[in-house]
């Protein structure tokens, strides 16, 4: 589970909207941001997605724009249950999307890769993510 925090300074529990600046903090033990780390050696891909203890490892490597697909009504809040795009702030925001990118070599459950893309979605619904509550 991941909680959104803006990089902005916006008040907790305000409303998240389309074009935000945020960080994903992951709620498992100690909370870490998600940021790009190094070239990626993927297909497609730009950046390595990891997390890390700090905010502010590098510039904006930490940081992300997330961007709504769509939302109802539309008046530019995200809501439960809309697909977003997260765009990585590092490079002025060039750090690239969000991606699923192949299967994990890793052990213990994992199912994907997960890097950055130069485009929101580099196959069909890779950089696109649901936003589910939190539980």
């Amino acid at each position: 589970m991941w909680k959104v925090v803006s990089a902005t300074g916006k008040a907790n529990g305000s409303h998240v909207t389309s074009g935000d600046v945020v960080y994903l903090v992951n709620q498992y033990s100690t909370g870490t941001y998600l940021d790009t780390n190094g070239h990626s050696t993927r297909s497609g891909a730009k950046y390595d997605v990891s997390t890390t203890a700090t905010k502010n490892r590098g510039p904006g490597t930490s940081k992300w724009h997330i961007f709504g697909e769509t939302s109802s009504p539309a008046d530019g809040r995200i809501r439960t249950d809309d697909v977003v795009n997260l765009l990585n702030d590092y490079g002025s925001a060039n750090g690239g999307f969000l991606d699923a990118n192949g299967l994990s070599g890793q052990q213990g459950g994992a199912k994907y890769d997960v890097t950055t893309s130069p485009y929101t979605d580099r196959g069909p619904g890779t950089g696109s993510w649901k936003v589910l509550p939190a539980s």
